[in-house]
């Protein structure tokens, strides 16, 4: 399997440790109020010898409530738990303060998401097969030291037979000679599938041997080549010291607070996200996440066409959030959060490093104006404050990133890494007689090995609360009227705009026009309600057919932007349990009720879609592709909130 080097530790006074005890309601569970919540469950009788916990998080407090508390006030907590016991799936809610269950419920025909523990055991159980062990024989492999199995989620579970049954499909690698590379030798044609419950595996698929690929390239720097010259450092640094304070979740930074934490679900979660507007804090947004990430490939394949991953639901952004690296994914002297979540059995678990909060210069103005009838200028150097995290999923790696800057802004950037998803084929070149055929749906990226064509659509919800919880949704819409007065001109286009009244998806092309959140009550000075605009970034959405089992379950990939009216239990956009399911669940099935969405409290939903038609440059490890949306003032201020940016010559002067 090779060997993991250990990342360098990050500087101890950067490194914000979990909190001992809870000092805000929505600091993340700490590792004593798991060990409470696991100690209630076990008194109630319901976490046995044979139970494994899949989620312990917290349980969010009325929206209302949060908004409300203020430092040194008191505040509820409590916990949502998701367990496995017996073959069965139950959700608990815990109070922690009482140390009491509250509420006990068994969710019938659904599946939760996978555990590591169930994930490591899957990719063992068709070595014990016959079946599998005689399939293996036939391609001249009887040793299985170097085998990995990849356990594969199934998708929605279509098969009346098979409902129930808590399946993984398990196709295999072999890692002979790879350094760091695991994917690259597929043991292709050849799949099993595994019950979970059951510890066994009930099918071994085989449609015939294809030859092995060619051996996997390293892409350690030791077997590069290293033809560049190693460059002189260029460093982002504060040699004065941070301008970021970190205390516990919550964060400051120029005229920007909020507060942030680790869930084992989606990872990193920002909420009361506020602007210090000259001494009055002003709403912005009151949460803000991943939802959910939908991933189909597109090969007919029977061994291929099961693999569309919703790697939220099903996997966990959070549990699978990768150790930031000092230097390397984050600045050496960003802060380091760790994430403490329950291990199967009840013991917290601690993951060092799990996001990282640091500054960067922009090396770009945020603002300038030369002005060359009377020769002045004024130029204001631009810098932002990161929020980042790395899960890995399988093969492949994202940055997640909510990036701030100092005129109001916020972008949200997704960034895919990692290795592409490869499948063996016969050819090597073009120009073999088998290419067309096995080129069909990838890209040969080495010989006998093919990338394969595939989608990925990261939702995010956000909760936007601008000056408050009353706003609506409108859409500027570019309306070109006809000229018919007096000189050469015969058209231009104007701006009209309308609220959105009911929730749903977006369907006015995002090209034109212009989506801005409003208050419902405030003004700036002029009379225009103050506003947040949602400027859209990457907005692939799903091609698949609409009566597709992995459409279905992935509704919310439809369209690029959704608007519902806040529910506090609607937070993940394919539903709480979308492992195997075969139904319609989340955003289409809550926006059936059509609820009103003007002058209330409303919430966007954000679909991050790309396309990735692989290609030779991505093999053996993919350089980062970037793509996201912002969130901009408009009509929010005034004026230009950066004007008070200090120029650069301030900065140098106060050393």
């Amino acid at each position: 399997m090779g060997v993991l080097a250990l990342a360098p530790a990050a500087h101890a006074e950067n490194r914000v440790s979990p909190i001992a005890s809870p000092h805000h309601p929505m600091d993340g569970l700490t590792a004593d109020e798991i060990s409470a919540g696991v100690g209630v469950l076990r008194r109630a009788g319901k976490f046995g010898d044979d139970a494994r916990i899949v989620s312990l998080a917290l349980d969010e407090n009325p929206k209302d409530e949060v908004r409300a508390w203020r430092p040194g006030q008191a505040f509820a907590r409590r916990a949502v738990a998701t367990l496995l016991a017996g073959g069965r799936l139950y959700e608990g809610r815990i109070d922690l303060v009482a140390k009491s269950l509250v509420k006990w419920d068994e969710i019938a025909d659904r599946q939760a998401a996978l555990t590591i523990d169930e994930l490591m055991a899957a990719s063992d159980l068709p070595k014990q097969d016959p079946r599998w062990v005689a399939a293996m024989a036939k391609r001249g492999i009887t040793d299985f030291h170097n085998i990995f199995c990849l356990p594969l989620t199934v998708g929605p579970s279509v098969d009346p037979t098979l409902r129930g049954h808590r399946l993984l499909n398990v196709p295999c690698v072999d890692t002979s000679g790879a350094g760091n590379n695991l994917w690259g030798r597929p043991i292709e044609n050849l799949i099993a599938q595994v019950d979970l419950n059951e510890k066994k595996v009930l099918s071994v698929t085989d449609f015939g041997v294809v030859p092995p690929p060619a051996p996997t390239p390293s892409h350690a720097y030791a077997d590069s080549g290293k033809y560049r010259v190693v460059p002189k450092p260029v460093l982002i640094s504060s040699p004065q010291g941070t301008n970021v304070t970190v205390n516990g979740g919550e964060v400051r930074w120029d005229n920007w607070s909020f507060h942030v934490r680790l869930e084992p679900r989606i990872g990193a979660v920002l909420s009361l996200i506020r602007y210090d507007d000259h001494g009055a804090m002003r709403d912005v947004v009151y949460q803000l996440s991943a939802s959910e990430m939908f991933v189909p490939y597109m090969d007919p394949a029977q061994t291929w066409q099961f693999r569309a991953y919703m790697d939220i639901g099903e996997y966990g952004f959070g549990v699978l959030s990768s150790e930031l690296r000092p230097g390397e994914d984050c600045p050496d002297d960003a802060h380091y959060l760790d994430l403490t979540i329950s291990g199967t059995k009840g013991t917290p678990i601690v993951s060092r490093g799990a996001v990282c909060i640091f500054e960067r210069p922009t090396a770009d103005p945020i603002w300038r104006h030369s002005e060359l009838i009377n020769n002045t200028a004024e130029v204001r150097p631009n810098t932002e404050l990161v929020v980042r995290m790395a899960p890995v999923v399988g093969n492949y790696d994202y940055l997640v990133d909510y990036v701030f800057d100092r005129a109001g802004n916020i972008d949200v950037r997704l960034g895919a890494y990692g290795i592409d998803a490869t499948k063996g084929v016969a050819s090597s070149t073009l120009n073999d007689p088998t290419a067309a055929q096995d080129t069909a749906y990838g890209t040969l990226v080495d010989e006998r090995l093919l990338a394969v064509n595939h989608d990925h659509y990261l939702m995010f919800r956000i909760d936007m609360d601008v000056d408050g919880t009353g706003n609506r949704l409108v859409e500027d819409r570019f309306t070109v009227h006809r000229l018919t007065g007096e000189g050469p001109r015969k058209s231009l286009w104007q701006v009209e705009t309308r609220p959105v009244a009911t929730e749903g998806p977006i369907a006015t092309p995002l090209n034109a026009a212009q989506f801005r959140v409003e208050s419902a009550d405030k003004t700036n000075k002029f009379g225009y309600r103050t506003s947040y605009q949602l400027i859209s970034g990457h907005a692939d959405t799903s091609l698949l057919a609409k009566d597709d089992p992995i459409q279905l379950r992935a509704g919310f990939s439809s369209y690029t932007l959704w608007a519902t009216a806040y529910a506090a239990d609607e937070k993940y956009a394919a539903g709480l349990y979308p492992n195997e399911n075969p139904e319609v669940d989340g955003l289409p099935k809550w926006v059936a009720a059509r609820r009103s969405i003007e002058n209330r409290d409303l919430v966007l939903w954000y679909t991050v879609g790309f396309r990735h038609v692989p290609r030779a440059e991505d093999w053996p490890v993919m350089p980062g592709l970037w793509h996201g949306f912002r969130l901009r003032p408009f009509n929010f201020f005034d004026r230009n909130p950066a004007l008070d940016v200090p120029p650069a010559s301030e900065a140098k002067a106060a050393q």
